[in-house]
């Protein structure tokens, strides 16, 4: 199962990040030049993460770790 999801930092209202999934997933912040700023793991009973570093110039990307089996897909929302 392929899932990959892009979010620009202007979706983000209070800068936290809402995912509902059962199993880890990668999170990569970047800035508008593609130099990573941040990268973490996700865990499947963590449903929000703090993004407080979040500036307009930074896009979050959301993908499945490989070899991890999908029941579902996940459920991401920039809040």
């Amino acid at each position: 199962m392929q899932f990959d999801m892009e979010i620009n930092a202007s979706e983000f209202k209070e800068k936290k990040l809402k995912i509902l999934a059962n199993v880890p997933l990668t999170v990569i912040v970047k800035n508008d030049s593609g130099q990573l700023v941040e990268e973490f793991r996700t865990e499947p009973s963590q449903m929000l993460y703090d993004l407080a570093f979040l500036t307009d110039d930074m896009v979050v990307e959301v993908h499945l770790i490989p070899g991890n089996p999908v029941e579902f897909y996940p459920v991401v929302n920039a809040l």
